[in-house]
């Protein structure tokens, strides 16, 4: 009798501790960013500005409030994370978070956070866990997406949504989106962006260009517009070029600058990702970007077209220049990277 009475209360405690999970988990995937798609406790990682880690491996986190950290997978699987948190200004804390060496599998992941004081968010899509790095892998370019309406049936809006498709189906293992993400800058055009964008099933990282600096509507969405991101071997960094000073003072970037090229110098190779470059951009960057220890290759957009073979090295002589033509005309572009360097595909037009 006694073991009939086990028998039958397991699945019931089994079921109850389901539901407890399942009730626990709703609310907070519904707390993801505020109301307006705006940043809400969690800064970074965020959709744009993601972490591609492995097992064992430690990531940052900022956040307003320090707490407790998880892992949240696709089907609503919680895993917690060790992190160890300092404070680094008003309302601004920063944690050293690990993924466990075992019992996780590769993937994409939201990450949540419960506050110390019971607060409670969660940024999707946001962390890519994956077993390791190889030293050949794939990445795809697009830039100029020119979002211009709070429609999503617009045409820009469609055709970004068509060139997601295409690079799910496709080999790349993450997308670098340089740029005029929208027309005006407006919150309205930025959820339409963002909702698209988070169709997208690989890493999506993206940095501000000219046209999406209205107010500071572009920080809102995706906390910075300056970071780093190392992939294997090669490391990322990720800049602003929206003003044009030749005798700029030394800004809150260029010490941003200076410390990931420091900190990527052993890289093998070494990426700038911006919306554009012009010769006319602040000296201080340039010095520390292409002068002092020149970064490899450089990205942008921009032109609305592909640069010219005079267009393929910066003036100071050393770093390679790729620029691809503006995605609300339908186009994309597919990178090989491995030991011999940067390989470009073919441009590729989704309106051919």
């Amino acid at each position: 009798m006694l073991e009939t009475k086990t028998k039958m209360i397991f699945p019931v405690k089994k079921t109850f501790i389901s539901l407890l999970i399942l009730l626990f988990t709703i609310p907070i995937i519904s707390l993801a960013r505020n109301e307006d798609n705006t940043l809400g406790i969690l800064k970074v990682p965020n959709e744009g500005c993601p972490v591609i880690t492995a097992p064992g491996q430690t990531f940052k986190v900022i956040s307003e409030e320090k707490g407790t950290l998880y892992l949240i997978d696709s089907k609503n699987n919680i895993q917690p994370l060790n992190a160890d948190w300092k404070e680094i200004g008003t309302n601004k804390w920063e944690a050293l978070a690990t993924v466990a060496e075992k019992g996780i599998k590769k993937g994409a992941f939201a990450l949540q956070i419960i506050t110390d004081t019971q607060r409670k968010d969660i940024n999707p899509r946001c962390i890519w866990v994956q077993k390791a790095f190889k030293d050949y892998y794939i990445f795809a370019h697009i830039s100029d997406i020119h979002i211009r309406s709070d429609d999503p049936n617009d045409e820009h809006a469609l055709l970004f949504q068509k060139v997601i498709e295409k690079l799910n189906k496709s080999d790349a293992h993450f997308v670098l989106l340089t740029g005029d993400l929208t027309h005006d800058g407006t919150l309205e055009q930025f959820n339409i962006f963002l909702n698209i964008m988070n169709q997208c099933q690989k890493p999506t990282f993206v940095c501000a260009g000219n046209h999406d600096r209205t107010e500071d509507n572009y920080e809102k969405i995706f906390s910075t517009s300056t970071y780093a991101f190392r992939y294997g071997k090669d490391g990322f960094i990720i800049f602003d070029t929206r003003e044009y000073r030749t005798a700029d003072s030394w800004g809150e970037q260029d010490t941003f600058l200076y410390r990931y090229r420091r900190e990527l110098k052993s890289c093998r190779w070494t990426f700038g990702i911006t919306h554009r470059y012009e010769p006319t951009m602040g000296m201080r960057a340039q010095t520390i970007l292409f002068i002092d220890d020149p970064i490899d290759f450089i990205l942008y957009g921009h032109i609305h077209r592909e640069n010219t073979k005079e267009e393929s090295i910066l003036p100071w002589g050393k770093t390679r220049v790729f620029v691809v033509p503006a995605e609300k005309d339908g186009y994309y572009r597919i990178f090989d990277v491995g030991e011999g360097g940067l390989f470009p595909r073919p441009i590729q037009n989704i309106k051919n």
